[in-house]
């Protein structure tokens, strides 16, 4: 699973999010794609999605970086599910409510030409269920 196509349109996305290429970032997902911006909020869509990591762009004082660790992906035909270590850092924005560490859940679609896009981002993983107790 070392070079799997998904860690490397993961990748991507993440580099696109590091450098505020919000275009690339929107190309990412699908066009009916949800986002978990924060326990409590989500954004439906790609434009939609674009506009709030432009949000959380400035929240994090333009110094976003993020990054994956340990990565499982589940394939069933054009479904993947991935549970990823994913690492947020902020250098200057020290004072996040955020977790900078979070086991994200991720699921991605196969296009009819092979390109995997992803359909819910959900960085905080199984933390929501906490939220919403």
């Amino acid at each position: 699973m070392g070079d799997h196509p998904l860690k490397q349109e993961i990748a991507k996305a993440d580099k696109a999010i590091n450098e505020r290429d919000f275009d690339t970032v929107a190309n990412c997902y699908t066009d009916e794609a949800v986002l978990v911006v924060k326990p409590g909020t989500l954004v439906h869509g790609r434009e939609s999605i674009k506009e709030a990591f432009k949000k959380i762009a400035d929240y994090f004082n333009d110094s976003l970086k993020v990054s994956q660790g340990d990565m499982v992906i589940i394939e069933a035909g054009d479904i993947a599910l991935v549970l990823s270590k994913t690492y947020v850092e902020s250098p200057e924005k020290v004072d996040s409510a955020f977790a900078a560490e979070r086991d994200a859940i991720y699921v991605y679609k196969k296009t009819a030409d092979g390109k995997w896009l992803c359909a819910i981002d959900n960085s905080y993983g199984v933390e929501l269920l906490k939220t919403t107790a």
